[in-house]
């Protein structure tokens, strides 16, 4: 039935629009899922976090660096370790407590883990060198591998690390192990004297001293009187 003063004309069609669309539909994304936008998931990567302070590694003050038992931690936590430690010729590993001796030429000789840098940007893949004074306690960035331009990652950060003074002087704490040992040597000489047998060995001793010490004397006495 048509509306009242609406006449149908045979020349006008409308066409209904479809329900449906050709395009693709618009993803719809999770605010809180973090993206990674350097290589799609891969089972077999190592961890790029260090696990002392779970920060991620990088290719300046948080390198990763391997230790003779081949676990990895970063240059950072390495040298926090190193000021603290009574040993700094060697660093202890916080997992298996193996020890590493530290090059000649220092902390950050240490072997970089190829397999870790190879998971970072592309941006993070030239390793810097850096100094480490264990004196002053700071890690210092020398100057990149090679002669390419200046890499922006390093203009972002802090030239030197500060991680904190070495422990006291070894020296107090040698000489404070020497007294101890004194000590304790005074300590279990005075408890071998306090038992009976060798109290009375003692006096016997002092005993035969003294009248050996006696009839020394008198011979001489009796000698300068009658020579």
């Amino acid at each position: 039935m048509m509306p009242v003063g609406i006449e149908s004309s045979p020349d006008i069609r409308i066409d209904q629009a479809p329900l449906t669309s050709d395009l693709p539909p618009v993803p719809t994304m999770d605010p809180y899922l973090e993206l990674d936008l350097r290589s799609p998931v891969d089972e077999d990567a190592p961890d790029l976090e260090c696990s002392i302070c779970f920060s991620q590694f990088n290719n300046v003050f948080r390198t990763p660096k391997m230790l003779q038992c081949q676990h990895t931690f970063c240059l950072e936590c390495l040298a926090r370790m190193n000021v603290k430690s009574t040993q700094p010729d060697s660093i202890q590993c916080p997992l298996c407590r193996g020890l590493t001796p530290l090059p000649e030429l220092g902390l950050p000789k240490l072997a970089t883990n190829p397999t870790v840098v190879s998971y970072l940007p592309a941006a993070m893949q030239r390793i810097y060198s850096i100094r480490f004074n264990r004196v002053t306690g700071k890690l210092q960035v020398k100057r990149p591998t090679d002669t390419a331009p200046c890499q922006p990652v390093i203009r972002s950060i802090s030239q030197s690390l500060d991680v904190g003074l070495p422990s006291p002087l070894e020296s107090d704490s040698d000489r404070g192990d020497v007294e101890a040992g004194q000590g304790r040597r005074l300590g279990g000489l005075l408890g071998v004297l306090r038992r009976p047998g060798c109290r009375a060995t003692l006096l016997v001793s002092v005993a035969v001293l003294s009248v050996l010490l006696t009839g020394i004397l008198i011979v001489f006495l009796v000698m300068r009187k009658f020579p």
